[in-house]
């Protein structure tokens, strides 16, 4: 259980934190709609990254599928700020 949580708390942040630069870096929202927005909406991913990872039979089989999807979210991310 504590592998789940840990799982889904640290690179699920992470992930979350990252899609949403992805995805702010590309709107043309002022950027306090885009504040509101990230918070409303990146609680709402973390949140369902939490509980996928706590569906799954254990923490290997949602970092499979989680650092993948950071390491390619992060790298978007430095094409797009570089």
């Amino acid at each position: 259980m504590w592998s789940k949580t840990a799982t889904g708390l640290f690179p699920g942040l992470l992930l979350t934190v990252s899609i949403l630069l992805n995805l702010f870096y590309l709107l043309p929202w002022a950027q306090d709609t885009k504040l509101l927005t990230g918070l409303l909406f990146g609680f709402v991913a973390w949140g369902g990254i939490m509980s996928w990872c706590y569906s799954l039979k254990n923490a290997w089989q949602s970092l499979r599928v989680l650092f993948p999807l950071l390491i390619l979210s992060a790298l978007l991310n430095f094409w797009m700020m570089s």
